[in-house]
C-alpha cells in the first residue's frame, strides 16, 4: 500500500513563509548586547571669574502723556442754560464764557442782600446817635431823682414826684442798655449781612460758567434750554500747550534726580527734551512705588500717547558683577553655577540692580570664583563639565 503526502493549502504556505521571514528580520536586527554601555558626552561650558567693579545703572520706565492742566467743570448753582458760547475743540482764553445760566433769581437775591446791608449800617448809625441822647437823658433823670430825694417826703406830692422820677430813670436806663447792646453787636450784624451779600454775589457770578485757564474745550455736556442741578458736570477743559509724562517706578530705586532737572523722553523712537516737574519721595504704602511727572512741549504730541524715560540711578562702586545670562531663575529664586575642578555647584544668590547685560550680586558667591556665563538652564548641581575660560565678561 503506497502512502502519498498531502500538499498544504496555499494560504497556509503563505502564512508559514511570512512567519519565517519575520523571524529572520528579528534575528538580524537585534541589538548587540555584548558591548558596554556608553556614558553621555560631558558638556563644555563657558566660565569666567567674578570680579568687583563700578556700575552706573539706569531705570527705564513707561507712562502716558497727559495734558498740563485738566479741569472738569460742574455747576455750582442750579438753573436753566440760556447761552452756549463755545464748542468742543475750541481754544478759549482764561475767563472766557462757556455757558450762561438764567440769573434773574440770583440777581434779585444779590439786590436784596445789598439793601439789607445798607439798612443795617443805617440802623447802627441811628442807634449810636440815640445812645448818646439816651445817656444825656439818663444823667438828667439821675440828677432829678437826687434833687427830689433831698427835698424829702413831707408831702404826698413830693413822694409822687419822686416815684415818677425814679420810674422815668429806670425807663431811660433800660433804653440805654438796649442801645448799648445794639451798638456793641453792630459789627457782628454788619459782618453777617456782608457775608450774605458776598454769598449772593458769588452765586450770581456762578451763573456764568467760565474757563478757569486758557486751553481747549474738551466737552460741553449741556445745551441751551437744559435745566441743570447743583454739582452736575457740564464741561471739561484741557491745556495742550505742554504735556506731562506721569510714571511710577519701584520705591527702592536710588535715584539722583532733582526738581527742574532736564530729562529726555522717548516717544515712538523720537527724543523730546523735558524737565522734572515733581518727584514723590516716600513710596506709596499700597503699591510701594514712587511717582514722577516730567513736562515737555507738546510739539504735535497728543495726550494718551505712550512714552518712556531712562532714569539715572545712584552710581555703585566696588560691587560684585555678573552677566545677566549667568543667572538661573526658578520659583522666585536666583542661582549661579560655580565651577570647581570640572564640577558645578549651584549657589543661591541675591541679585540686585540690573543694568544692560550686568547685574549686581549682593551675596551668595565671592569675587574670584569661576562661574558659568551662559546657557545655564540645562545645567544641574554636581554636574561634571568641561570648562572653557572667557575673559572680559564683566
Amino acid at each position: 500500500m503506497r502512502l502519498t503526502a498531502k500538499r498544504l493549502p496555499r494560504h497556509y504556505q503563505m502564512l508559514l513563509g511570512g512567519s519565517l521571514l519575520l523571524l529572520l528580520l528579528i534575528v538580524v536586527t537585534r541589538p548587540d548586547r555584548s558591548g558596554e554601555l556608553r556614558a553621555p558626552d560631558t558638556p563644555t561650558v563657558a566660565v569666567g571669574v567674578l570680579q568687583r567693579g563700578e556700575l552706573n545703572p539706569t531705570l527705564r520706565v513707561r507712562g502716558s502723556l497727559q495734558p498740563r492742566l485738566s479741569a472738569t467743570l460742574s455747576a455750582e448753582v442750579a438753573g436753566q442754560v440760556v447761552a452756549r458760547s463755545a464748542e468742543p475743540g475750541q481754544w478759549v482764553e482764561q475767563g472766557a464764557l462757556l455757558l450762561q445760566l438764567a440769573d434773574g433769581d440770583y440777581r434779585n437775591a444779590f439786590t436784596h442782600a445789598e439793601a439789607q446791608l445798607e439798612q443795617e449800617r443805617a440802623a447802627v448809625a441811628r442807634d449810636r446817635r440815640l445812645r448818646t441822647l439816651a445817656r444825656k437823658n439818663r444823667e438828667l433823670a439821675e440828677r432829678e431823682v437826687k434833687r427830689l430825694e433831698k427835698l424829702g417826703s413831707e408831702s404826698l406830692t413830693s413822694v409822687s414826684r419822686l416815684d415818677e422820677a425814679r420810674q422815668r430813670l429806670l425807663q431811660l436806663q433800660g433804653e440805654e442798655a438796649r442801645l448799648d447792646y445794639s451798638v456793641d453787636t453792630a459789627d457782628s450784624r454788619i459782618a453777617l449781612r456782608t457775608t450774605e451779600l458776598e454769598r449772593a454775589e458769588r452765586n450770581l457770578a456762578r451763573t456764568r460758567i467760565s474757563a478757569p485757564f486758557a486751553g481747549t474745550v474738551n466737552e460741553l455736556l449741556t445745551d441751551v434750554g437744559d435745566r441743570i442741578i447743583l454739582n452736575q458736570q457740564v464741561a471739561s477743559l484741557v491745556a495742550l500747550d505742554e504735556l506731562d509724562l506721569y510714571a511710577e517706578f519701584p520705591g527702592d530705586s536710588q535715584t539722583n534726580l532733582t526738581l527742574g532737572q532736564p530729562i529726555t523722553i522717548t516717544v515712538e523712537g523720537h527724543p523730546y527734551q523735558g524737565r522734572l516737574l515733581s518727584l514723590q519721595r516716600e513710596p506709596d504704602r499700597t503699591t510701594y512705588t514712587l511717582a514722577l511727572r516730567i513736562r515737555i512741549p507738546a510739539e504735535g504730541l497728543s495726550p494718551g500717547t505712550l512714552a518712556e524715560v531712562e532714569l539715572p540711578l545712584r552710581p555703585l562702586s566696588d560691587v560684585l558683577l555678573a552677566p545677566v545670562s549667568a543667572l538661573l531663575r526658578e520659583d522666585g529664586h536666583a542661582y549661579l553655577f560655580v565651577e570647581e575642578q570640572g564640577r558645578l555647584s549651584r549657589r543661591e544668590v541675591e541679585a540686585g540692580v540690573r543694568h544692560g547685560t550686568q547685574v549686581v550680586i549682593r551675596h551668595g558667591v565671592e569675587a574670584g570664583q569661576r562661574i558659568v556665563l551662559r546657557d545655564v538652564a540645562a545645567l544641574s548641581d554636581g554636574q561634571q563639565v568641561v570648562s572653557e575660560s572667557e575673559t572680559g565678561q564683566n
